[in-house]
């Protein structure tokens, strides 16, 4: 099930609905949910961005002392100036519903500082309270159709080309409570076909080392120069 719009190229589109699927899930998280992915910079809300690369642990600026965003800015600049961008969006209740279930199973391998007895008890009674309260606005939300405007932002990647030989891929990003669905590599996908439809194939990936599995699975190698990643450091004087 998908729901494309097409813009250009009729191989390519600008917005589509997917389904991703969990390998495991617990009674109270879904199974399936439905994503939506857009490649326009309209649908882009910069506090929510930042706000994932706070969820995700992530920062564009590795002189940071503190690893925080420089500024909104700057980020606002660094959007605008990307020439490709990949954003991914949920039904808000669908990753809170995951994000409690993968915070539940964190707490079950913890400490236990009641009785198990009160603790099913309590966990029950809360969980029939939310359930209660929410039911209503999941209705809601389950039959408005997900797009930008309504979802939660829970992925996002971006890369810079020079339009004729070689471009990078920057600042990839999915919520934890959401990686191992597939939703990462769709971005990379989406990524590398936007940029080889326009004849680049020389794209490199900006990644940390545990992160270079991902990217091999994804269709990406070591350079066949031996090329690698070096950062100036140096400050410059006055």
């Amino acid at each position: 099930m998908g729901f494309a719009v097409c813009v250009g190229n009729a191989s390519l589109v600008s917005m589509e609905l997917r389904w991703v699927r969990r390998s495991k899930c617990d009674d109270d998280a879904p199974r399936s949910i439905p994503i939506f992915i857009s490649t326009l910079k309209k649908d882009i809300n910069l506090e929510e961005l930042r706000h994932l690369y706070s969820r995700c642990d992530h920062s564009c600026n590795r002189f940071s002392k503190n690893g925080g965003i420089v500024n909104m800015k700057k980020l606002r600049t660094a959007i605008s100036r990307s020439d490709v961008v990949v954003s991914v969006f949920c039904k808000p209740h669908h990753a809170l519903l995951v994000e409690d279930s993968a915070s539940e199973n964190d707490d079950d391998d913890g400490a236990v500082l009641c009785s198990e007895e009160e603790s099913l008890s309590s966990s029950s009674d809360l969980r029939r309270q939310n359930k209660d309260e929410g039911s209503l606005g999941v209705m809601f939300q389950d039959v408005l159709p997900l797009t930008p405007s309504n979802g939660e932002l829970v992925g996002f990647g971006r890369a810079y080309s020079d339009y004729g030989l070689t471009a990078s891929i920057h600042d990839l990003m999915v919520l934890p409570s959401l990686q191992r669905m597939g939703i990462g590599k769709l971005i990379v996908n989406r990524i590398t076909r936007l940029l080889t439809s326009r004849d680049i194939y020389d794209i490199a990936a900006l990644c940390l080392e545990h992160e270079r599995p991902f990217f091999k699975a994804c269709g990406f190698a070591d350079d066949r120069m031996g090329s690698t990643t070096m950062m100036f450091t140096k400050s410059l004087e006055a």
